[in-house]
């Protein structure tokens, strides 16, 4: 039963994880590696998602739905690529200052990353997207962009993000 859940929630990823077109979906791991990935448990026909390393259990998401399992790889998913171009398209300001804390701006901001991951998201259902624009909203709540990541933003920044 359980590795039948297991493939349930693998094949969900994947078929959603198409729709944003952009390359092979994670594949789920089964048993801990204790090297700081995560893996599926299901407990009482729920997912567990574990993270581990040097033996030691450092994150548990507990008893999620398929649902709310898929989409914590889906946005995972989606933050890697959008990162991952983030630092390829990055490029120093000219006469670049120095930030609040000291070394030179280098050009990053989270929200070249988080609008682009908001945007995949939004690609693959649109409910998900109006929740990765909560999810990053409530970060941002949380922890607002310098005034260096708004400089440096290449996309546009709502005002429910300011």
């Amino acid at each position: 039963m359980q590795h039948d859940l297991i493939d349930e929630l693998q094949m969900q990823i994947e078929t959603r994880w198409a729709k944003a077109d952009l390359g092979k979906s994670v594949t789920l791991s089964r048993v801990r590696r204790d090297n700081g990935s995560t893996h599926v448990e299901v407990v009482a026909g729920r997912y567990d998602i574990v993270g581990t390393e040097r033996g030691h259990e450092t994150m548990r998401k507990a008893s999620l739905s398929l649902t709310e399992a898929s989409r914590y790889y889906l946005i995972g998913m989606a933050a890697g690529h959008a990162q991952k171009r983030e630092l390829e398209d990055r490029r120093v300001p000219k006469n670049a200052p120095l930030t609040r804390y000291g070394p030179t701006d280098d050009g990053y901001s989270r929200w070249n990353w988080m609008a682009p991951a908001i945007e995949t998201m939004g690609r693959i259902s649109p409910s998900l997207g109006e929740w990765a624009t909560e999810y990053y909203s409530k970060i941002l709540r949380n922890s607002p962009l310098q005034e260096y990541e708004k400089r440096n933003a290449n996309w546009p920044i709502p005002h429910t993000f300011e």
